[in-house]
């Protein structure tokens, strides 16, 4: 089973369009966006896709708006954490501006995968036996990148948008 992983899309259509393409391509049709959406009608770009979306800190101010577009589209609620299993894999997403989320969530030990975005910066580890994503950002980088996770190997692949 693979899973697009995107964040940070700063209502970046171009860019969203591009990785939504390239995850079409390659038949992925589950999404999990960790946070910055920053408007209610970029939702519409990920109806079609088995979507896991977190809210970000830039998702604040239309937090409300977004969660009602979703319900609209038929999307599980966006909130600021959320947690889910696949294929027996335990996730927890969310964006990573809350430090102490993060560390609590990582020191539980019942997680397999914890998604996160806010910096921009990609990011694949593991830390306590589970496994750190951070697919970087789709908006405001020096690269544009979202990634996919195979949950079959365990394997992460980063896509770079520019070298496309």
């Amino acid at each position: 089973m693979h899973i697009g992983i995107i964040s940070d899309t700063h209502n970046d259509i171009e860019a969203t369009e591009k990785a939504l393409e390239i995850l079409a391509e390659r038949n992925v049709n589950i999404l999990v966006h960790a946070g910055d959406i920053n408007s209610p009608r970029m939702l519409e770009f990920f109806k079609n896709m088995d979507c896991y979306i977190v809210l970000g800190n830039g998702d604040l101010i239309d937090r409300d708006e977004i969660r009602k577009k979703g319900i609209e589209l038929g999307m599980r609620p966006a909130e600021e954490k959320i947690e889910f299993t696949l294929d027996g894999k335990n996730f927890a997403v969310f964006h990573g501006h809350d430090v102490p989320l993060f560390r609590e969530t990582v020191s539980s030990g019942k997680f397999d995968y914890i998604i996160k975005g806010h910096t921009h910066f990609f990011e694949n580890y593991v830390i306590n036996n589970c496994r750190v994503i951070n697919p970087g950002a789709l908006y405001r980088r020096e690269e544009s990148s979202f990634a996919i996770l195979d949950i079959e190997t365990d394997k992460v692949e980063k896509i770079i948008l520019d070298e496309l």
